[in-house]
């Protein structure tokens, strides 16, 4: 018991774990962009645009089915292992229950499939309901198992869990999409659409032998599966919120599905453009915004448990260290990642998805310099709306992001049947800084912990990089060795000013993955703390 506890104090453990997870998220990610690149050559915008209609509704679905337990369960795990107790009975009172909803959520979604492609404005996304609908049953399996293993601060099966979804994905969805497009563009969408069921089996079947073996190491199930009327209570009372508020997210995608293509043929365009449009936001655009928000996500599901060990000992100087250091990653990962896309947005999109005519292309880049916002302001309310749930605190993070999706849906409505797409982009950006604002000023009120200093020196750093990628834009002519170069240059030129302005502390950078190198480079370029001249 005192190394578990000593264990969940440790500042680099949790950095370690989000180091794993984010490693993980981004190789899943990458492998994810790679395959909307072929996806995209088969599909055409218009079929993406199909493709997308179908997943923010699965996405609820999903949220709906695990009704928060997975959150629950790993925050549960994390206090009975800081105090030293085993909850393996949590597990499978968690598994029976997402089993039973996801079985309910897969048959709700097929009987419901024509009424929402009608809903959306597309008839045509109906058969895709149909097809995902056994995903919703492993997605619940897979959700229960991170939850556990995130708990126990393992977070290398959910780290290969991604890499596995993701490959079969690829492996299994672009090469139906390829063997089914010659009967036609809707078949080859429900051929890309079953490569993702598929995919939930694979990382379904993974994880549950990899608990299986892990739990076998350990002696197996050392006491009773049946959970006390008291101990149930307990866990869906820590769910019920959690769940109340997982549906809030989703709902702003689903919104989107609902308002955007009927929004646009209010505006004028036929049901073909006004697809091919909200493919072009919610496929290509979507998809780099969120490439980066991923390391933030990975962060913030690290922090969860950690957060709640330090809470369940009371021990408020780990949970503030923890808090601090959460929120100076997310806005280290969030700023230059948003400002690299807006300026190097059309290069990257020209490379990654050259199927694009020269018309969608420059759409997509105009989507992509307004949506980049959203990267650094998404990351930074993720964290936060994880270390309000860590400290219970989930009831005033149902009424922060109710409110912003209510201004999302407002704009939405007003915005895009009058300015076209880029009024979804406007809507998108406008409800993730609402959310960080209210989750900001609640965690603030909580705690005392500000951020002020440290998000304006990020900044700096990150206005100061851009205006040096933008003068490599200039001069290096074509798309791949101008993103390359400034990736380059850009990097250098923020990890030093960062350095520089002593963003980080000794200490917290010591906590970081190869922290002992960093402290040493941190050394040098501030020279002055070592008494030099």
């Amino acid at each position: 018991m005192r190394r578990v506890k000593e264990d969940a104090r440790r500042p680099g453990r949790l950095a370690g774990g989000a180091a794993v997870l984010a490693a993980g998220s981004m190789v899943a990610k990458f492998i994810g962009a790679f395959y909307r690149i072929p996806l995209t050559n088969i599909l055409g915008a218009e079929g993406m645009g199909v493709y997308q209609l179908v997943f923010p509704v699965y996405a609820l679905f999903i949220t709906l089915s695990t009704a928060g337990i997975p959150t629950a369960l790993s925050r549960i795990v994390a206090e009975h292992r800081a105090r030293g107790e085993s909850a393996g009975k949590y597990l499978a009172a968690a598994l029976f229950t997402l089993v039973a909803l996801s079985v309910l959520a897969g048959g709700l979604i097929t009987a419901l499939s024509h009424v929402f492609a009608r809903w959306q404005g597309n008839p045509a996304a109906a058969g895709g309901y149909a097809v995902i609908a056994p995903a919703v049953f492993f997605a619940g399996l897979v959700a229960g198992f991170r939850g556990w293993f995130q708990g126990e601060m393992y977070m290398l099966p959910t780290a290969l869990s991604g890499i596995v979804e993701q490959l079969v994905k690829l492996g299994v969805g672009v090469g139906l999409a390829a063997a089914l497009a010659p009967r036609g563009q809707n078949a080859a969408v429900m051929g890309a659409i079953a490569g993702v069921t598929v995919s939930e089996f694979a990382a379904a079947c993974y994880l549950a032998v990899t608990c299986a073996v892990r739990r076998k190491k350990r002696g197996g199930m050392r006491e009773g599966l049946r959970l006390s009327a008291a101990e149930r209570r307990a866990m869906f009372r820590t769910a019920a919120p959690i769940a109340l508020l997982g549906v809030i997210v989703p709902l702003g995608a689903v919104f989107d599905s609902l308002i955007v293509v009927n929004a646009l043929k209010w505006g004028g365009a036929d049901t073909a453009s006004a697809t091919a449009m909200y493919g072009l936001y919610s496929g290509p655009v979507t998809s780099l915004v969120n490439l980066p928000v991923v390391a933030a996500m990975s962060l913030a599901i690290a922090v969860v448990p950690s957060v709640s060990a330090s809470r369940e000992e009371r021990d408020l100087g780990g949970i503030l260290a923890k808090s601090r250091m959460s929120v100076k990653l997310v806005y280290l990962i969030g700023v230059p990642s948003s400002l690299f896309l807006m300026v190097f947005g059309r290069d990257i999109l020209a490379l990654i998805y050259p199927s694009l005519s020269s018309a969608e292309l420059s759409t997509a880049a105009k989507l992509l310099a307004v949506a980049a916002f959203g990267v650094v302001l998404t990351g930074a309310t993720q964290i936060y709306v994880s270390l309000l749930q860590a400290l219970d605190k989930t009831k005033a993070l149902i009424i922060s992001l109710s409110f912003a999706v209510l201004v999302k849906v407002a704009l939405s409505l007003s915005l895009v049947s009058r300015i076209g797409v880029m009024g979804a982009a406007v809507a998108g950006v406008g409800m993730s800084a609402v959310s960080l604002v209210a989750v900001t000023v609640t965690f603030r009120r909580l705690t005392g912990v500000g951020s002020e200093k440290n998000v304006a020196q990020t900044l700096v750093a990150g206005v100061i990089m851009a205006l040096t990628a933008l003068v490599v834009r200039e001069y290096v002519p074509t798309h791949l060795g101008a993103v390359l170069a400034g990736a380059a240059v850009s990097a250098v030129v923020y990890g030093w000013l960062v350095t520089l302005m002593g963003v980080f502390t000794e200490s917290e950078v010591l906590s970081l993955p190869f922290g002992s190198r960093l402290a040493r480079i941190r050394r040098k370029i501030r020279f002055w703390e070592n008494g030099y001249d």
